[in-house]
């Protein structure tokens, strides 16, 4: 609900700065100065809305590929949450449930702590600790036959795979489109809405009409680029639905408390 308020909000400001803009000209210049204009500004405003329309289409692809990559990573992470989870069936009572112990709490630091702290950013320094925690008890880990020795070489590789799909997760949250380009992206769409009002036409009523038109689209697509380009603390974010729905499965599931790596 909120998203769509300030989605409103923005293409409202835009659209009226427009036709304030094109208003204020039409004031101040005759409508005969601008039709004689009007066939060298149509060439003109061809190559710069062509310009323009081809930087917003990148932008919005570029950053709606690296929403679809950051949600591909959490899902990753959570499919080798879940594949640990089940994996620890195959050690010892103890060790298994201190491995799951550490992999749940893992899962609860992400969800309450560094999820928040990805939206403004910035690290959880707590889900780091849980993180170094819940390898260093897979290190020490001591097989007691060769089936489990099988299995504890697959849960070390699923567990790589954890902390490379985390590690991704970690640094697309620093990852957004750069100011320069921003700046450019704000420019050529002001210099393309500005255009227009150049245009003479002697109905007033609907050169703003169409002044609006194109003032609403292209702010609808910079909102649109906006709200994508931070995949944990934009309008739409990547959600934890599957760090969720482990927490939730793995209640009451008779665990052990987690204790400090190394403890037996």
């Amino acid at each position: 609900m909120l998203t769509a308020v300030l989605c409103v909000l923005v293409v409202v400001v835009i659209v009226t700065l427009s036709l304030l803009g094109m208003l204020s000209l039409r004031r101040f210049v005759t409508l005969a100065r601008l039709e004689e204009h009007n066939q060298v500004a149509g060439f003109i405003y061809a190559v710069v809305g062509v310009c323009s329309s081809v930087l917003l289409t990148f932008v919005v692809v570029a950053v709606w590929q690296q929403q679809v990559d950051v949600h591909a990573r959490v899902e990753q992470e959570t499919n080798d949450l879940v594949g640990l989870y089940r994996d620890a069936q195959a050690f010892a009572p103890e060790t298994r449930s201190m491995l799951r112990a550490d992999l749940r709490a893992y899962a609860l630091s992400v969800l309450n702590a560094e999820w928040p702290a990805l939206a403004s950013g910035r690290r959880s320094p707590a889900t780091e600790r849980r993180f170094t925690t819940l390898v260093c008890r897979y290190q020490h880990v001591r097989p007691t036959s060769t089936a489990e020795e099988a299995w504890y070489r697959t849960t070390l590789d699923r567990l790589t795979r954890l902390e490379d799909n985390r590690r991704l997760r970690l640094m697309s949250a620093a990852s957004t489109i750069p100011p320069l380009m921003w700046s450019v992206l704000w420019l050529t769409s002001a210099v393309t809405i500005a255009f227009s009002f150049f245009f003479g036409t002697r109905n007033v009523a609907a050169q703003a009409l169409m002044v609006g038109a194109l003032s609403g689209t292209i702010a609808l697509i910079l909102f649109l680029a906006v709200a994508l380009d931070r995949p944990f603390g934009g309008p739409i974010q990547v959600q934890p639905s599957g760090f969720r729905a482990f927490v939730d499965a793995t209640v009451n599931q008779g665990d052990v408390m987690p204790r400090p790596c190394g403890s037996q």
